[in-house]
């Protein structure tokens, strides 16, 4: 018997009992379906990530103020912290080297308005820095300069989305926009940015399109707290080198540590350390899903086995015909055996679909990151047709070692 003939022979016996083997693959669909679907979400999540830690950088530390309250207020207002300060910012880039920037961030509580048009964008105060520590460039004009950080010039410069909000498609270089009640010249307009805000996001990113940046100088000076006149919300440090990244946050808090009188008033932030994390926490979500995905695999593989077994039974006439005929054991082994993996390969192909379907459901309802990848398809679909061949072979070699007398006999 050619391979050929074999392989007609065990389609035409799947299509004779089309509801039972549909019924056979369920537990096979259900496996790759799982499968699929939790490496897209996978996939999905890392690129996230990494996208993500882009936009902060890898050789990136940021300290972010931490608001206190009940007995820590109360300890910080005794030991007399500030909290963290745009003083900070500047004892950090005097007292440590490797260091490539420090850009303090103060978010200014202004309205903007150009006429009668009033913008929703976020106020930011900060120096020439920034651009280079967060690698966020202008496309128009300038970023600030260190003479606006002097002279606490009022000048701004507006992300891409506060451009098509307040001038459309006119250029805005040049022109005047009220913040709060002082007027200021637009000197820049910043690269657009793709800032994605899913589900599993490692850090929580604000629109930075629609941030207005104006001298830090300029925000301490026209908008001040008189309770805090020096506070800033975030301090961002590049380091030189990513191996150095760890030490100076280190170094960072001991010296923050003495400036603050030992209130922890702030965080620190490793972006790199993040995404380490949350490839970790992946990690352990994959295993999570892969030993449920796995658990379905084998109730379907057991499915499989048991049918053939029954049909191996009901045939045993059939068999017996074939070995007198002139069939050897391999010959009827490979028949039973091609049957089993094309009703475990045909569960692979509709679980791969249906995996499909669910990573496509899941990204439109639970706002979840989905990446459905040439390697998960032929993994899962691998999976399916090693299924049918682990739990195809004892029915087989069962079905093979049939004494054939006794098989032309059976009634």
């Amino acid at each position: 018997m050619q391979y050929s003939e074999s392989l007609r022979t065990g389609s035409k016996s799947i299509l004779v009992h089309k509801l039972r083997s549909l019924l056979t693959t369920l537990g096979v669909i259900f496996g790759v379906a799982a499968v699929v679907s939790m490496l897209s979400i996978g996939e999905g999540a890392k690129r996230e990530a990494i996208e993500q830690i882009k936009l902060l950088g890898t050789n990136n530390i940021r300290i972010n103020h931490l608001k206190l309250t009940g007995e820590r207020a109360e300890e910080a207002e005794k030991k007399i912290s500030e909290g963290l300060t745009y003083h900070d910012g500047r004892l950090i880039r005097a007292n440590l080297s490797n260091l490539k920037g420090v850009a303090p961030l103060r978010f200014v509580e202004a309205g903007v308005m150009l006429g009668n048009k009033e913008s929703a964008g976020r106020v930011i105060g900060t120096n020439e820095a920034y651009e280079w520590v967060t690698n966020f460039h202008p496309s128009e004009g300038r970023f600030i300069t260190p003479m606006d950080m002097e002279e606490a010039k009022r000048v701004c410069v507006i992300g891409s989305e506060i451009r098509q909000e307040l001038f459309g498609y006119r250029n805005p270089v040049g022109r005047r926009i009220k913040i709060g009640n002082a007027w200021f010249t637009v000197v820049g307009v910043m690269e657009s940015k793709t800032v994605k805000e899913g589900k599993a996001s490692v850090i929580k990113l604000r629109n930075i399109n629609k941030d207005i940046y104006i001298p830090i100088t300029a925000a301490l000076k026209r908008f001040t707290d008189d309770d805090r006149p020096n506070f800033v919300e975030e301090i961002a440090i590049q380091v030189a080198n990513e191996d150095l990244v760890v030490p100076i946050s280190e170094t960072v808090k001991r010296l923050l540590s003495r400036t603050h009188n030992g209130v922890n008033d702030y965080e620190i932030i490793i972006p790199a350390e993040l995404l380490a994390q949350s490839q970790k926490t992946q990690r352990v979500f994959n295993i999570v899903m892969g030993s449920i995905a796995a658990i379905s695999l084998l109730v379907g593989g057991i499915g499989i086995m048991n049918i053939m077994l029954a049909s191996v039974t009901e045939r045993t006439k059939e068999i017996g015909t074939r070995r007198a005929l002139g069939a050897t054991e391999r010959h009827i082994m490979v028949q039973f055996l091609n049957e089993t993996v094309l009703i475990s390969a045909a569960g692979g192909l509709i679980g791969v679909i249906l995996g499909a379907v669910m990573a496509k459901s899941i990204n439109l309802y639970a706002g979840w990151d989905t990446v459905i990848s040439f390697y998960s398809v032929m993994v899962s679909f691998g999976i399916s047709a090693l299924v049918g061949i682990v739990f195809g072979l004892y029915p087989a070699r069962r079905a093979a070692k049939m004494n054939p007398i006794a098989a032309l006999r059976f009634e």
